[in-house]
């Protein structure tokens, strides 16, 4: 059976039009409509939309931040692993700038060859594949705080008090509690995205955005 692959969107501000264009060719499987949302916190956003993947039956979820722009077969080469978690490599807008949004040992990771498939610590939400069977899992058995509804993700970034390495945000929480739960979070660089936005950041560069489409 042909995969349903819920798309979530998270969007917070201007839509690039290399954006626009780039989700436009996105190759999405199965027939299930994609999922904006806007003016929720970010890990009340990332949790609705990975309810809603469960209730309408999809078969995985694939996180797109709506200033990530991915290869247009991004969505059938992270499916093409068959495992639980795992994301195209965006990098850093922020500093340091041009460095992949995925971290090991509580360091950006930069130590690879690009075109690998590497293990890492911890990796953004914006070009992200979650399966089904992980999203079950841990909302029945590791949910991260239900008494808040926050089952996969929770922004902990402002919690006072927590051990170096788990005041993060919902992103890095999910693949934090994945990693303690016996999962692998899986970075693909050979899946590679443009972060955009007034600037525009790709491996080990920074510099005005562009308007193109990537296929």
């Amino acid at each position: 059976i042909p995969p349903n692959v819920l798309v979530g969107i998270l969007h917070t501000e201007t839509v690039p039009i290399a954006w626009s264009f780039g989700f436009r060719n996105l190759i999405i499987p199965g027939r299930l409509a994609p999922l904006p949302l806007a003016g929720m916190p970010f890990d009340m956003a990332r949790n609705v939309i990975c309810h809603q993947a469960l209730n309408m039956g999809a078969h995985a979820v694939f996180m797109l931040d709506s200033d990530v722009i991915p290869p247009r077969d991004a969505i059938l080469r992270l499916l093409a692993h068959r495992q639980p978690i795992v994301s195209g490599m965006y990098c850093r807008r922020s500093p340091p700038q041009g460095v992949p949004v995925a971290q090991k040992g509580l360091n950006w990771f930069t130590n690879f060859q690009m075109g690998g498939t590497y293990e890492v610590d911890t990796v953004g939400s914006g070009c992200l594949l979650l399966r089904k069977d992980f999203l079950i899992d841990m909302a029945q058995r590791f949910p991260l705080d239900p008494k808040h509804g926050k089952t996969w993700f929770h922004w902990k970034s402002d919690i006072p008090n927590l051990p170096y390495g788990e005041a993060t945000s919902e992103d890095f929480s999910m693949c934090n509690a994945a990693r303690r739960n016996g999962y692998k979070i899986l970075l693909d660089t050979s899946i590679r995205c443009y972060h955009d936005g007034l600037a525009e950041a790709e491996f080990m560069s920074y510099k005005p955005a562009e308007v193109r489409v990537i296929t």
